[in-house]
């Protein structure tokens, strides 16, 4: 199970930096704010998050 959590955390961290840094690269250089950019780095973020409460809550009930 420690694969999956392992697997979701870095889809989400990757998709952030992509998505995130694409998003930060083409306001700066040419001041669009692209939608598409935005929602892929909010899908990372849940990505990130989900990874990580589901593995507090797995810790909590194995505990």
């Amino acid at each position: 199970m420690e694969h999956i959590y392992r697997g979701l955390r870095s889809f989400g961290i990757l998709t952030m930096l992509i998505f995130g840094g694409t998003f930060v690269f083409r306001w700066l250089l040419r001041g669009e704010a692209s939608a598409d950019q935005f929602i892929g780095f909010a899908v990372g973020l849940v990505c990130l998050l989900t990874a990580l409460l589901v593995k507090r809550k797995a810790k909590r009930h194995t505990a």
